[in-house]
């Protein structure tokens, strides 16, 4: 039922950006110089709460650094430009030109290939000044934190209030003959993220930003504004003490009872809108999910209860994308495949391996910590090597130093070069490494993430091996070996 229900949803959501008749031809051009050859993505965002997008367009980067998008925009709002893990945001208008300029990267931006990286280009804007306006807000409110900073304590004192007002006052004089309606909805609610920074009372947030006011979807300052409002509402509730449904609220997570949830909810005066207790609903659950608060089959089972029951299409998309990232790396779901060339520059595919347990190593770089690991990944080779295929995938270095490694220290296991780090990192959601998967004969996940070389590893290997050999006892018991010494590494030439 899950899955039928998330690809009509998901296929509603992507058939509202094609109906709109008023899409206009939209151009994004610019050079990216330090990135050449890499591919450039132009993305739209399907909501602003789980930030899962839609591809719009893609081209590689030509030899000069130039590139150049033309698509047909359906609506103002902030679209993603990615070039493998280095993002930068761009809030678009149907028919406007855009010229970006991307900078040489310095510090992680340069090196870290496991992290996603913000970067902010140079924006010229053909038509109006969304872009400029937008940054000119942001740099007045972040020199204000910064000049206010003797204010911030363990808490944020009260004197701070006058001087935020003032800027308050200030920014809405600044922008009141503002012709965007995009760029008004956007302060709005900007600066209720900054009265929640700067002491101001819940409740009067509440009643100025959001009582008289519908949910801006489109609107990241919205979202933002809106998890300030009621951050981490399901494990420290809100209400005040006549309100309290702490013990309600966490049985019907336990529970997945969607409906008891709902009527609890009730009793914070902050949601009186049936809207907003959805959206609540929506976007909690995947925080809860995403950080593993919750049982996720509770969770995916609340989501499924808020897509059937929900009045708002907006929040029934979210509780779609919601479960859909939710899902993709939970056990079962079926891991990527990827092309890797080994230590002789022969390339393979991992679904060649279907039909045996998997244990992956991803890394970047050969160190004297990724060895040390490697070392008890060739204790686990002996033990369990005829039941379990073994990898260790490197992003980044070349099949002459994986042989030179691998001769070395005796790794007696597969090692490769990815064929495509970008895609790595992005289909296996590399946030460090090394990172390890542990995939069953079919290739789906069993645990994510996976522990590395170690004791908890090895109890799952043993689970398999239980289940491959019936009443046959282990004669395998992993001891990690004693390291003294840092293992030495050559110098790069």
């Amino acid at each position: 039922m899950r899955r039928k229900i998330q690809f009509s949803l998901l296929s509603f959501g992507l058939f509202l950006f094609a109906i709109n008749t008023f899409a206009e031809q939209t151009s994004i051009q610019g050079n990216a110089f330090f990135y050449r050859g890499k591919m450039i993505e132009i993305r739209q965002y399907l909501d602003l709460f789980t930030f899962k997008s839609l591809l719009l367009e893609k081209m590689e980067i030509q030899p000069d650094g130039s590139f150049k998008f033309q698509f047909n925009a359906d609506e103002t709002g902030l679209y993603l430009l990615k070039i493998g893990r280095i993002n930068t945001h761009l809030f678009i208008e149907p028919g406007n030109e855009y010229t970006l300029v991307f900078d040489e990267p310095e510090g992680e931006e340069r090196y870290d290939l496991a992290k996603d990286i913000f970067v902010m280009p140079d924006i010229f804007e053909a038509k109006g000044k969304l872009n400029t306006h937008i940054t000119e807000i942001e740099k007045s409110i972040n020199q204000f934190l910064i000049d206010n900073s003797k204010y911030y304590g363990r808490g944020v004192s009260q004197e701070i209030i006058p001087k935020a007002d003032s800027l308050v006052i200030l920014l809405n004089e600044l922008y009141a003959d503002s012709k965007s309606e995009y760029l008004r909805t956007h302060l709005h609610f900007r600066l209720a993220t900054l009265e929640l920074q700067t002491n101001h009372g819940r409740q009067k947030v509440y009643d100025k930003y959001f009582k008289e006011h519908e949910p801006a979807y489109a609107h990241l300052s919205f979202s933002t504004a809106f998890e300030l409002l009621f951050q981490e509402y399901f494990t420290y509730l809100n209400p005040s003490a006549e309100h309290r449904f702490q013990a309600t609220a966490d049985s019907a997570i336990k529970t997945a009872n969607y409906q008891l949830l709902y009527s609890c909810m009730k009793a914070d005066p902050f949601l009186e809108k049936r809207t907003f207790r959805e959206l609540l609903i929506a976007s909690e659950l995947y925080e809860l999910g995403a950080e593993q608060k919750a049982d996720l089959k509770n969770v995916l089972a609340l989501l499924d209860s808020l897509i059937m029951n929900a009045q708002d299409d907006a929040c029934r998309l979210i509780a779609a994308n919601a479960e859909q990232l939710l899902t993709r790396f939970s056990p079962g779901a079926l891991a990527a495949d990827f092309e890797f060339a080994d230590a002789l520059g022969n390339t393979y595919r991992m679904f060649e391996y279907k039909g045996r347990y998997v244990y992956i190593q991803f890394f970047d770089k050969f160190t004297a910590e990724t060895l040390k690991e490697m070392s008890l990944m060739k204790i686990l080779k002996e033990g369990y090597g005829a039941d379990i295929a073994m990898f260790s995938i490197s992003t980044t270095e070349p099949p002459s130093r994986l042989k030179y490694f691998t001769d070395k220290y005796d790794f007696n296991w597969i090692f490769g070069t990815a064929q495509s780090s970008e895609a790595i990192l992005s289909n296996y959601d590399l946030r460090s490494l090394p990172t390890y998967f542990y995939l069953d004969k079919d290739l789906r996940f069993i645990k994510v993430p996976s522990p590395p070389p170690g004791s908890r590893i090895e109890k799952l290997f043993a689970k398999s091996w239980n289940e491959e050999h019936p009443n046959k006892p282990l004669l395998f018991k992993l001891q990690p070996p004693e390291v003294t010494d840092d293992p030495i590494l050559p110098h790069d030439n």
